[in-house]
């Protein structure tokens, strides 16, 4: 289904955030993903709502699963597929009640509503019959749910199957932190102030904060905010960054005049903080130029300077001088299990078999990483994936088949020693899941 046929005629029209959570839910059931059809449709909902449609959105993209399923079994016939918008306001209705326990009369009435406004008032009777039995059969409705793993924690079959095999002791935690939503962590700009020094601040503009407990320059906030009101944001004293990918600036520790490879830097997070650590050459490479804006909006505000390239990693000839590099922060393309909490579109979009390809692509990856590093230098390894066949897997094939390479030992209070390297899984009230191996090339 086209963006056209399911956003109505006009596309400069005000929508109910109601209604723009349907149409973004009905996109990504389709196959795109939040980043693509969130933003435009936000611009198009009131300021003042844009907050409750991202909760909609991303609530009901957490619980889809779960959601999907009552709505299959509430519909006596299920909607064609030109009627896609409306299954989507069903489980957008459904979430308002089942999850966030909203009182029916409102929610049920509201959701109704959304029908004349996407021109199908024919089905309101149906989503009003669907939402008020459910209102009165839940007690009977749910537990059956609660018997299936998948409709229990609303992640899709093939990636419970994959972590509770690979994590037997914690899969369950990082399936219900999936489920919840994640904290707002601040990466201080270490040029320009420290986290003692912010932490006062915030403290003086009445905006609760803590530091971080393995970043040196995080900060978690009690509650979310509009970034762009915190004390010297425009200025870049601060940035929004999780505290795991915090930790990669951290590992590989840049030092002033190095000639650093941030490879797959989009949107820039991992080049700043870098930089914001060292007088280091930093080159920051991606392959998709629309995501690049990012990072020069990022290095402008920061006040910092990387040379940007746009350019596939592999196709060496294209970008490459032949200089080697210092140190590779290697942040690869990865499954992003990790972040689902933050992109929950994730458990409706990724498949089984996007595993395996991804992980020749991270070997691949890696190959042409190590050519170009110097003998004596760095490379950090990188994914916010949870999967071992990503992270320690990977790594493992290929130091065996790498004759120059040493491991670093990664012995720190975060995350969990495996093979090589170390995994963090998404925590409550804290950092996402991640994954970093820290490798020298033997001189």
């Amino acid at each position: 289904m086209s963006n056209a046929s399911i956003w109505g005629q006009s596309a400069s029209s005000e929508l109910s955030a109601r209604r723009a959570a349907a149409t973004a839910l009905a996109s990504v059931m389709n196959g795109q993903s939040l980043n693509q059809v969130l933003p435009p449709l936000e611009n198009r909902v009131p300021a003042e709502d844009r907050g409750f449609l991202r909760d909609l959105t991303l609530g009901s993209c957490r619980h889809f699963q779960r959601l999907n399923a009552l709505v299959k079994i509430l519909l006596k016939h299920p909607f064609g597929e030109e009627d896609q918008d409306l299954h989507a306001l069903m489980i957008v209705g459904l979430y308002q009640l089942a999850i966030q326990n909203k009182a029916p009369h409102a929610a049920v009435h509201a959701t109704v509503d959304v029908c004349e406004e996407l021109g199908k008032g024919y089905a309101k009777s149906v989503i009003n019959a669907c939402l008020r039995r459910y209102g009165r059969e839940y007690e009977a409705l749910l537990p059956p749910l609660d018997e299936n793993p998948v409709t229990a924690t609303s992640h899709p079959k093939w990636l419970v199957k994959m972590l509770s095999k690979a994590w037997p002791d914690d899969w369950q935690n990082i399936l219900q932190q999936n489920n919840e939503r994640p904290p707002l962590c601040l990466r201080v700009n270490l040029r320009r102030t420290n986290r003692d020094v912010y932490l006062t601040r915030l403290h003086d503009a009445g905006i609760p904060a803590t530091a971080a407990p393995y970043s040196d320059a995080g900060i978690y906030l009690a509650e979310s905010c509009d970034v762009t009101q915190l004390p010297g944001f425009a200025e870049g004293d601060v940035s929004v960054q999780d505290e795991a990918a915090q930790l990669a600036a951290q590992l590989l520790a840049p030092q002033d005049g190095e000639r650093i490879l941030d490879a797959c830097a989009a949107p820039g997070g991992k080049t700043c903080a870098l930089l914001e650590r060292a007088d280091a050459r930093v080159v920051a490479l991606d392959i998709e130029e629309t995501r690049l804006s990012r990072v020069h909006d990022n290095l402008q505000r920061l006040h910092l300077a990387a040379e940007v390239v746009c350019a596939d990693m592999a196709d060496t000839e294209s970008w490459w001088d032949g200089a080697q590099f210092d140190a590779i922060l290697l942040d690869a393309p990865c499954s992003a299990t990790g972040v689902i909490r933050r992109h929950p579109d994730i458990k409706l979009l990724r498949r089984r078999e996007d595993i395996e390809q991804l992980a020749v692509l991270q070997a691949s990856l890696l190959k042409t990483a190590w050519a170009m590093l110097k003998p004596g230098g760095r490379l950090l390894y990188a994914t916010c994936s949870v999967l071992p066949q990503e992270n320690s897997a990977r790594i493992a094939a290929f130091a065996d088949a790498t004759q120059d390479l040493q491991c670093t030992e990664l012995d720190f209070s975060w995350g969990s020693a495996c093979n090589a390297g170390r995994q963090l899984f998404p925590q409550q009230n804290g950092h996402d899941g991640f994954y970093y191996a820290l490798m020298t090339k033997k001189a």
